[in-house]
Parts: C-alpha cells; sequence; structure tokens
C-alpha cells in the first residue's frame, strides 16, 4: 500500500521542487493566478503521474476556499500549497496496484484529511517569511544610509529565495506526512463507511458555497443551497 522508497524520494523532491515555482505566483512574483487550487493542485497531479485525480482535487479546493479572502493584515490559508501537496499525493497513491480498483473520489477524500489539518501551519509559515523579508527591507535601508553599495535586486531575489525555500520544505513535509498516512487510513478505515466515501468528497465544495453564502448574508439562499447539497449528497 505504501509507495518504493526511491519513488517516495522523487515524487516527494519533484512535487516540492517544481510546485514551489507555482506557490511564487501567490504573493513573491508572478501573479497570474497560477496559484489558485485549481491549477495547483492538477500541477501537482501531472507531475506526480495523474492529471484527473488532480483536477478533481482542485475542484474540490477551489470551491473550498472560497470563503478565505486577503482582505487587510488578514494572512488567509496558503491554499496553493495544500493543493499542491494534495494533487501530488493522490496522484503519487493512484499509481499504486493496491489501489488500481479504488475510487478516485474515496482516495481524493483521504488525501484532503491528510493534508487539511496543515493549514494553521501555513498561515503562520507564510507569515513567518514576510517577517523575515520586512528584515531585509531595514537591512538595504541601514547600508544605503550607511554610504554603502546595496543592490535593491539582490535583497529582492533573496526575498523571494526565502518565499521558495519555505514552500519547498512544507511541500515536502505535507506531502511526506500524506503518503504515510493515507494507506493507514484506508487499512483501518471501518466497512460501513466504505459505501459513503465517495459521496463525502462533495461536502468540501458545499462548505466554501455555504460559508461565502453566509459572509453575504444571503439566509434564503443558503437555507435552499444547503438542503439541495445534502439531496445531492445523499442521492450522488
Amino acid at each position: 500500500m505504501w509507495l518504493e522508497f526511491p519513488s517516495f524520494i522523487w515524487l516527494t523532491a519533484k512535487v516540492s521542487l517544481l510546485g514551489a515555482f507555482c506557490a511564487l505566483d501567490r504573493t513573491a512574483a508572478f501573479q497570474l493566478m497560477f496559484s489558485r487550487p485549481l491549477i495547483a493542485a492538477t500541477l501537482g497531479g501531472v507531475l506526480a503521474g495523474n492529471l484527473e485525480i488532480g483536477l478533481l482535487i482542485g475542484v474540490s479546493l477551489e470551491f473550498y476556499f472560497l470563503n478565505e479572502i486577503p482582505v487587510g493584515t488578514n494572512i488567509p490559508t496558503d491554499d496553493t500549497l495544500l493543493a499542491l501537496a494534495a494533487g501530488g499525493t493522490a496522484a503519487a497513491l493512484s499509481g499504486l496496484p493496491a489501489n488500481a480498483r479504488l475510487d478516485a473520489k474515496t482516495l481524493a477524500l483521504m488525501v484532503l484529511l491528510t493534508v487539511l489539518p496543515w493549514a494553521a501551519f501555513t498561515r503562520k509559515l507564510d507569515s513567518w517569511v514576510r517577517v523575515r523579508n520586512a528584515r531585509l527591507i531595514d537591512e538595504m535601508e541601514t547600508r544605503l544610509l550607511a554610504c554603502e553599495s546595496a543592490s535593491a535586486i539582490n535583497f529582492h531575489l533573496h526575498g523571494i529565495l526565502n518565499f521558495y525555500g519555505a514552500a519547498a520544505v512544507a511541500l515536502g513535509l505535507m506531502m511526506t506526512s500524506s503518503l504515510l498516512l493515507v494507506p493507514l487510513l484506508l487499512f483501518f478505515l471501518p466497512a460501513w463507511v466504505w459505501p459513503l466515501t465517495d459521496r463525502l468528497l462533495l461536502v468540501f465544495p458545499v462548505v466554501g458555497i455555504a460559508g461565502l453564502l453566509c459572509n453575504m448574508n444571503q439566509k434564503r439562499q443558503l437555507a435552499v443551497f444547503t438542503g439541495v447539497s445534502m439531496l445531492l449528497l445523499v442521492l450522488w
């Protein structure tokens, strides 16, 4: 049920080192919307060998994080890192012979249950990197005032490197833990839960859209949406 060690290391390193470039699009550079969960999870799936399950996770997380908007000084959850890790993990595990007959929605659900608890960590990591980069600005100003040669471009590149390094390490940690935990969840999952697992993935987009409607204070629409979603959850 577990990946062989060489494959484990290779896939984790590939998603971490290449996916971290996608994570830069969130704040540090580019900002071309490549950091959205839909694209990030799909990229993670492609890097680990399964575009379809990466896209499935991307759609679920895109709706799930609709409610988190970076307003003011609020630092939201880094959904890019979570999406990359989830897409990469699900794609890697989907290639195992033991999971060949496993429904893609069930595998996606198990992966999300092991990746989403890292949400608080991503917020703290983002805050930590921002503090470090703020110190770079102070250091550059100090050197300029002391008439020392200081290249603003070098400091800017240093700041980008801080974001990249933090993203790569975080992705490695999240993928490693998820690749180890998901097979355990699948092994210990009670038999009576199996018929429901493919339906439970619908909970993630439902939660995201319901949270958005609630913040918009659209109570009537929220009630109708919740009722229809519960009906779909039963019938799906």
